[in-house]
């Protein structure tokens, strides 16, 4: 039987965590997977730990060590690598929730035919339990990564992650998959993994990716989908204006502001002129 999961792992410099992950990997009840770890050249054991798993594990292993680009640079190499039918990405601090896992995803998509299916995930540090189970959350919120199988093929027609968004390109690809009428996704009550929460999703926010994040939706035709849009139209408002103050991606952040000022329909007039000064005054003030 051919490969049916490619789980594959970025990795740089944990030692403290790794171990567990792999382990809850290994103790998987279905083993038609492979495992793929794309280490960024850490320092740490982290290459240690990977070569006496390779000698006990029970599964097909890839393992890349070089430096890369970040952790959606090795996500994306981890896609090149693959050869199974379903991709799953998770961390080296991330834990599958049990051994029946994968098991219970693969009875899931033979029931009913899907190109991502997705379930819940739990903070590892503050046990906060995140469960997506409707459009509008998906969409308003994102999927933490670790919750979701992808379809193989879903990749020919996404492209790989956007290296331009640090820390939401996994955020904007399941977007893509959600938004198009081709593809079909699927929520299953069923808690997936524990995600370690010292990552750099945790502690950063990508600017670049939520000012355009309403832009987007909207050209996408999804708005409808949304709950609250004014909300998300003000953040993404408020995310281009940081950025011209920061001075970061300038010409990404006004392309997105025209696009609000002159288009969106829940903007009073004073309201787009004010926000349009705004970025000029922005714009032209130095840097603190």
């Amino acid at each position: 039987m051919n490969t049916f999961f490619s789980i594959i792992m970025p990795l740089y410099n944990c030692e403290g965590t790794l171990q567990r992950a792999l382990d809850s990997i290994n103790n998987q009840a279905f083993k038609t997977y492979e495992l793929i770890l794309i280490d960024g050249g850490s320092n740490d054991n982290t290459q240690f730990i990977i070569s006496n798993f390779k000698k006990t594990g029970n599964c097909h292993i890839q393992f890349s060590s070089e430096p890369d680009g970040g952790i959606y640079d090795a996500m994306n190499k981890g896609i090149d690598m693959a050869t199974g039918q379903w991709l799953y990405f998770m961390g080296g601090d991330d834990i599958l929730s049990s051994p029946a896992i994968l098991d219970q995803i693969y009875n899931a998509i033979q029931n009913e035919p899907v190109h991502l299916i997705y379930g819940n995930v739990t903070g590892a540090i503050s046990n906060t339990k995140y469960a997506y189970d409707t459009i509008n959350k998906a969409l308003s919120h994102g999927i933490h990564h670790q919750s979701i199988f992808y379809k193989r093929e879903v990749f020919n027609y996404t492209g790989k992650y956007n290296l331009k968004f640090r820390v939401a390109a996994d955020y904007h690809l399941t977007l893509k998959i959600f938004c198009n009428r081709a593809f079909k996704t699927r929520y299953i009550d069923l808690d997936i993994a524990r995600f370690g929460e010292a990552g750099l999703s945790s502690t950063v926010y990508d600017y670049r990716f939520y000012s355009y994040h309403y832009k987007f939706l909207s050209v996408n035709k999804a708005l409808d989908k949304i709950a609250d849009r004014t909300t998300l139209l003000q953040q993404s408002i408020y995310c281009c204006l940081w950025l011209v103050k920061e001075k970061q991606n300038m010409t990404f952040a006004w392309a997105n502001i025209f696009y609000y000022i002159t288009g969106a329909e829940a903007l009073g007039i004073s309201f787009r002129f004010k926000t349009f000064l705004r970025m000029v005054y922005w714009s032209l003030k130095p840097k603190p």
